[in-house]
């Protein structure tokens, strides 16, 4: 049985709270990772275990895109749970790439009402941008972006979602790359950056983060890194300015250490390896991308400090790859700035920030939290869940700044703190199944 919201299976596997107690009693830490470059069908398309899930199995297996979408008849590819361990062709996931897979044209008349905006989100330009990204006709290869991960192939995810909350209406913040989104993620902004351009890994980033507020607001926080690709945290002028790119960002190492001695901050931000091991990222081979994360949610689970602990399990971006849920429109402009770049037929066009991107894959693990939870839409703000559904989260959990937003995107944004329990989990896994070469 897979329960919706809040309703509980087995009361012999939870522990009552005294009904006064408050999520905030009962969540004293915050664990943050952002993974690489999938969408939600790709990788939970395949799903069993509840009919609720919106993906691709509970579709029928009936999502398929043209060749040409100008010829809706022709050769079409419809998506299959045969996706490959590793992923060689990268999919394209600039904007305007992006803007071609949900729109069908990288020119759509976003001058029209939302809903018609949303009308038009036909979802079936993912087939031909893989074409155009690579020069190819072979629809075979060009359906590696349509094709998504069988479940049996992903046991330590399938097992998350089946122990915890599922997201299944999680949308990235921007229909495109990876940084601005990560911006979103720790800002609720991108400060008009629509690219993974040279102003991220150079501290270039003016506006206040969720770093800077978590300091100012008397909250511990590290953003713990695998590789030398540039932690997030260092994205802001205010991290090199105050220091804290010393005190406050550590190599992964040190999160294990930290965790087995119950001296993780309150806040933990993860960045993982980016972009060919372990990250999910292509070509990282999905067994790889399990391994890590296993490693990651066993550290938590055998941590002392568990009982405690909020762990969010996300994706940056869905990297290109297919998905059948439209995106909302009409969001805010966190910042009144646009992004402009010449699309592939060589015209300019210019994003206003006032979409969201493709959903992505998104776990709430907690022994303060049901299990098999089927999340689909938020309960406040804009009834939606967009990466700044963190910062308004926090916001919430700390009473941050007394509660003031720190943008109109996550002003909009839902927070989640309803999906905290007052019953305490004792059944939560010890460990995850072991990763499956294939």
């Amino acid at each position: 049985m897979v329960h919706l919201r809040n309703t509980f299976l087995v009361l012999a596997s939870y522990v009552a709270v005294a009904s006064a107690v408050t999520f905030r009693d009962n969540i004293k830490n915050v664990v943050v990772l952002v993974e690489e470059n999938r969408s939600f069908d790709w990788f939970f398309g395949d799903l069993s275990y509840s009919t609720a899930i919106d993906n691709l199995r509970n579709l029928g297996h009936t999502y398929c895109n043209p060749g040409n979408v100008t010829a809706p008849n022709g050769p079409k590819v419809c998506a299959a749970a045969t996706a490959a361990n590793v992923q060689h062709d990268d999919p394209n996931h600039s904007i305007s790439g992006v803007t071609f897979q949900i729109f069908s044209t990288f020119h759509p008349n976003e001058a029209l009402s939302p809903s018609q905006v949303m009308q038009a989100e036909t979802m079936l330009g993912f087939l031909q941008e893989q074409e155009n990204a690579f020069g190819t006709t072979n629809l075979t290869r060009a359906g590696e972006a349509l094709n998504y991960i069988s479940e049996a192939h992903i046991p330590v995810y399938r097992t998350l979602a089946q122990n915890f909350v599922l997201f299944d209406r999680w949308f990235a913040d921007v229909p495109g790359p990876t940084n601005p989104n990560r911006a979103y993620l720790t800002s609720g902004a991108s400060h008009g950056h629509g690219k993974n351009d040279a102003s991220f890994t150079t501290f270039g980033l003016p506006q206040r983060s969720i770093f800077q507020q978590l300091s100012e607001n008397n909250i511990t926080w590290i953003n713990y890194f695998y590789s030398s690709f540039n932690p997030d945290a260092e994205f802001y002028s205010w991290t090199k300015t105050t220091g804290k790119v010393a005190t406050n960002v550590k190599p992964i190492a040190q999160f294990f250490t930290d965790a087995s001695a119950g001296k993780l901050p309150q806040f933990t931000y993860i960045n993982p390896e980016c972009c060919s091991s372990d990250s999910l990222h292509p070509p990282s081979p999905i067994n790889n991308g399990e391994g890590w994360t296993k490693r990651i949610y066993e550290a938590i689970r055998s941590s002392p400090q568990w009982n405690n602990t909020l762990f969010l399990l996300t994706f940056d971006e869905h990297g290109g790859f297919a998905d059948h849920v439209s995106p909302p429109v009409g969001v805010p402009n966190p910042d009144g700035l646009t992004y402009t770049e010449t699309a592939g037929d060589g015209k300019s066009y210019t994003f206003k920030f006032d979409r969201l991107g493709v959903r992505v894959p998104t776990l709430l693990i907690s022994p303060w939290v049901g299990k098999a939870v089927i999340e689909h839409n938020g309960i406040n703000n804009g009834l939606t869940y967009t990466h700044s559904s963190l910062a308004a989260f926090i916001s919430t959990l700390w009473n941050l700044d007394g509660g003031t937003a720190l943008t109109p995107r996550t002003a909009f944004a839902s927070s989640f703190e309803h999906l905290i329990t007052n019953m305490l989990r004792t059944d939560a896994p010890l460990t995850l199944p072991a990763p499956v070469p294939f």
